[in-house]
């Protein structure tokens, strides 16, 4: 069975095992993406841009509490 990728944004220090069940599974290998060095992000990055990403690079976002974090002119980006 082939391997899926999926993009957790804002993961701060929890892993896919604080997602969804769906993402809780061998299926899925996780790619995590946050702002903050000292969570140990597979990819240091804003989520107002995500430029670093390569496009169609994964196959799922999981992206949760994250959009309350921006100011109203970040939202549109």
């Amino acid at each position: 069975m082939k391997k899926l990728k999926f993009l957790h944004v804002g993961c701060g220090p929890k892993s896919k095992e604080h997602t969804t069940k769906v993402f809780n599974s061998d299926v899925w290998d996780e790619i995590r993406f946050d702002i903050d060095n000292s969570h140990n992000p597979d990819i240091l990055g804003s989520m107002t841009d995500m430029s670093t990403l390569e496009n169609n690079s994964v196959d799922a976002i999981f992206s949760s509490h994250n959009i309350e974090h921006l100011y109203f002119h970040e939202a549109e980006l």
